[in-house]
């Protein structure tokens, strides 16, 4: 994807995002706060946290040096708590069923395992590993 298409698709991103905080913020003052709103904003809370967290935990922005899995670990917990934290906010499932949270986690958990095996796989392709990834980086940019 050149540039200017990927620029378009991020502007696109951001306008939708706007729009839809500010619609749910505006729905909610005219109704109340309706499950699906809810929903939506505690959705769009987790994937503004977790991207975050993505940010902490696999670049180099804070955390400088630590070995890939002490990241995923880091990753995972704290992931776990956010989602948890807005699945309670937003009751995304009934609070009082074992059930919906224990598979709650197994998905988390089964999600999780799937992506760290992809990107596994994509980094033996391309570099070796996640740890050889940010070393070839620090050595670009003179780190």
């Amino acid at each position: 994807m050149n540039g200017f298409v990927k620029k378009i698709a991020l502007s696109a991103c951001v306008m939708f995002t706007i729009c839809m905080v500010a619609g749910c913020v505006a729905a909610m003052a005219f109704v109340g706060p309706q499950y699906g709103l809810v929903m939506t904003l505690t959705l769009l809370a987790a994937s503004v946290a977790l991207s975050a967290l993505r940010g902490l935990w696999f670049s180099d922005g804070i955390i400088r040096r630590l070995a890939y899995p002490a990241r995923i670990l880091g990753f995972g917990l704290t992931a776990f708590a956010v989602l948890c934290l807005c699945a309670w906010l937003g009751g995304w499932f009934p609070m009082d069923n074992v059930w919906a949270w224990a598979s709650f986690a197994a998905i988390f958990l089964a999600i999780l395992g799937v992506i760290c095996v992809i990107y596994q796989v994509y980094f033996k392709a391309t570099v070796g590993s996640f740890d050889a990834a940010l070393r070839k980086y620090h050595e670009r940019m003179g780190r």
